[in-house]
């Protein structure tokens, strides 16, 4: 299934970390550096995949929200899965300002563990322009919208 491809792939991200100004590989991939780079991450998993096709190639969160429902490709919070692609809402504004991947739900924490670019390793630092990818555990509640492309079954 190409979702667990995805995930293969930006697992094995886990540890990179930006360069001086937001440099980073996805940014030189995407044409569009020294931005912030969470989605640009998202993307690039998607077509390290070979899942272009599947997705709106854009470098914001808020474009891929407007894509994702125009789409129909919301699902609910509560039915998450592994391969999804979260769009987060941290400060509570009403925007999606981050994403990463959803692993899935933990029903012992009660928390959503994710693979994530851009994003700070703890709780300390930005958790939507942080310095690297991580895996992360993500209160339900700080997920805008769940996306969940029609992958191919490959």
């Amino acid at each position: 299934m190409s979702a667990a491809k995805i995930i293969e792939i930006a697992k094995k991200e886990v540890g990179y970390k930006e360069g001086k100004n937001n440099d980073t590989k996805y940014g030189v991939w995407f044409k569009m550096n020294n931005v912030p780079w969470c989605m640009e991450f998202v993307q690039w998993c998607i077509a390290q995949a070979g899942e272009s096709a599947k997705a709106k190639k854009t470098a914001g969160c808020q474009d891929f929200e407007a894509w994702a429902k125009r789409e129909d490709l919301i699902v609910p919070v509560n039915m998450v899965q592994e391969g999804d692609i979260l769009l987060f809402d941290f400060t509570k504004g009403g925007k999606s300002e981050h994403t990463g991947f959803a692993l899935g739900y933990n029903p012992h924490t009660h928390l959503i563990d994710t693979v994530e670019g851009n994003t700070a390793a703890d709780g300390s630092g930005s958790q939507a322009n942080g310095d690297g990818v991580y895996l992360k555990h993500r209160a339900p509640s700080t997920v805008r919208y769940v996306v969940r492309p029609k992958w191919s079954n490959k």
